[in-house]
């Protein structure tokens, strides 16, 4: 055993928060796991951990080391991924993060068909509408909807996703059906938070090019769900993605408004870093989420 290994079974120490449940999944004893730790300490003259008997934490030292020991971590594993992937019987880990409105829509059941076809490859799933960095928390794949800026990811385009103008009818009789971009103005509109700021100007076509246009209302929300909920509470105007709503729209509870002035489309991406190109397993996923999205296009396109 040497320092690499070290490092990497610090970095398990430090995701477990304790000694011995890294001792039992690695099939080691207590006292082995904590002279390893003392050995790596002692080949970098540093203190890593303070030690107490209720829990572990990081000493700064310990925390700089972490931060890049599990960078390599990862690396490891990606590279035994990558061989296994090879083989007729995939095999290993895929680390996913996507939002909320994607999982619950389509995607969550896609991957769970996904796992049941596929039954040696786990999948970690975590749902945020966090802008989650990919590299330093070390996911294989995101699914974003946002424009991509970062050089240090790429891109797989999956589908294309419409945006509606919508409200409920009870609303619309109550308060007027606007019939120009203009008349929101004088309408409640529900306005969607994005990473802490108020998308309150919604991209209209009027008269062939694309105007952007003030809204405004009393609610706002992060969560599109919540935006689709205010919406249904005939509280006001929503601007939302189709497939949210699409349902709702073959039902007649929320009708569609504007439609000759919305051409709102936004790309689903199935994303993944440039240091870390997708193995056999991954593009098999890849692959499976588009065929789940495109036997939905009717909800997106």
């Amino acid at each position: 055993m040497g320092k690499a290994d070290d490092m990497v079974l610090f970095v398990q120490v430090v995701d477990e928060g304790s000694f011995s449940r890294v001792a039992e999944k690695l099939s080691l004893t207590n006292s082995v796991v904590s002279k390893r730790i003392a050995r790596l300490e002692e080949s970098l003259n540093a203190q890593l951990l303070y030690r107490t008997t209720r829990k572990l934490s990081l000493t700064d030292a310990g925390r700089t080391l972490y931060n890049k020991a599990k960078i390599a971590k990862f690396a490891f594993q990606e590279a035994e991924n990558a061989v296994t992937g090879y083989g007729e019987d995939m095999k290993g880990n895929i680390r996913i993060t996507m939002p909320a409105v994607s999982a619950n829509l389509i995607l969550s059941k896609s991957i769970a068909e996904f796992c049941k076809q596929h039954p040696e490859i786990s999948v970690d799933l975590q749902i945020t509408n966090r802008l989650v960095d990919l590299i330093e928390e070390g996911f294989d794949l995101a699914i974003r909807t946002a424009e991509l800026e970062d050089s240090s990811l790429i891109a797989r385009r999956l589908i294309d996703s419409q945006w509606v103008i919508c409200a409920t009818p009870d609303y619309l009789e109550r308060h007027g059906t606007p019939q120009t971009p203009e008349q929101l103005r004088s309408h409640e509109c529900l306005v969607y938070r994005f990473d802490h700021t108020a998308n309150g100007i919604w991209p209209l076509y009027i008269d062939g090019t694309e105007q952007l246009l003030p809204v405004q209302g009393q609610f706002h929300s992060n969560h599109l769900n919540a935006i689709k909920q205010a919406t249904l509470s005939d509280l006001g105007i929503a601007f939302l993605p189709q497939a949210l709503v699409y349902e709702e729209m073959q039902q007649n509870t929320l009708t569609q408004i504007l439609q000759r002035f919305t051409r709102k489309k936004m790309g689903m991406y199935a994303v993944y870093p440039k240091a870390r190109q997708p193995d056999q397993k991954l593009k098999l996923l890849v692959s499976h989420l588009r065929e789940s999205l495109h036997q939905k296009q009717a909800y997106y396109c």
